[in-house]
């Protein structure tokens, strides 16, 4: 195959899929992972989709589609870290509390190693595989089906666990944040889920680093006037921050 003929369906196959990783396409193509970095290189330079941390994702506008965990926790670092250290100290000893899934929520778990007797409750896998090495924390896994490259679980069994709890707080996280405050999620299977988290609990923080907004996903989740606390980052615009400001929540801009 001509490499202009490979780039041309590698090209497709981003438009198709909304994103790429560079280990399946050299599978699919029998080449080496260091031909197809080249690859999207070249494409990225011809402004034809957007290189990213072990793949590429289109740069054609419309609805957010999902993209693999090992995408999406090398995306925003340091933002995600900072809202991280905030949300932390809104955590107090002997609390119970639900950790939505996400690479931001991932952040969050990594600093809970400063709490003692806290009950987390959490459908990522990711979470749990950490929270379950402290045993300082009294971790419970929802169950449910998982689901393949995000390490999340969902369904009627996650869904019935959660909708049995009352807790003290939900930290949650969001795909996108749209410009009339609708909190959306590219995945209908975890909407319902999110929506039990909130109502599980007395207070709702959302955490979402500045891309999330003016963004939107195919199923709303709620809006802002459902979240308590939203953390973010100094990356919003300020049209971003007067919406923000127009519903009655606190807001904190790290």
């Amino acid at each position: 195959m001509l490499t202009e003929e490979r780039r041309a369906l590698i090209l497709r196959k981003i438009n198709e899929n909304q994103f790429v990783q560079v280990t399946d396409l050299a599978d699919k193509f029998g080449v080496t992972q260091v031909t197809i970095r080249r690859d999207l290189d070249t494409l990225h330079e011809d402004g034809l989709c957007i290189r990213k941390h072990g793949g590429a994702i289109s740069n054609k506008p419309g609805v957010m589609l999902e993209m693999p965990y090992n995408i999406k926790r090398h995306e925003m670092v340091a933002e995600k870290h900072r809202i991280a250290k905030y949300a932390i100290d809104l955590i107090n000893d002997g609390e119970t509390f639900i950790l939505d899934s996400g690479s931001t929520i991932y952040a969050l778990a990594l600093l809970l190693k400063t709490k003692v007797r806290i009950t987390v409750t959490t459908n990522d896998l990711m979470i749990a595989i950490k929270l379950a090495e402290n045993p300082k924390i009294n971790l419970i896994c929802t169950g449910g089906m998982v689901r393949a490259s995000v390490y999340s679980l969902e369904g009627s069994l996650t869904e019935t666990v959660i909708h049995n709890m009352r807790v003290d707080k939900t930290f949650l996280g969001a795909d996108a944040i749209f410009q009339d405050g609708t909190v959306s999620n590219v995945n209908m299977q975890e909407v319902n889920i999110k929506r039990a988290m909130i109502k599980a609990s007395d207070q709702t923080i959302l955490l979402a680093d500045s891309s999330k907004f003016s963004k939107k996903g195919f199923y709303k989740i709620c809006d802002l006037k459902d979240i308590d606390i939203l953390i973010t980052d100094k990356g919003i615009s300020e049209e971003v921050l007067e919406m923000i400001q127009s519903y009655p929540l606190e807001c904190v801009i790290i």
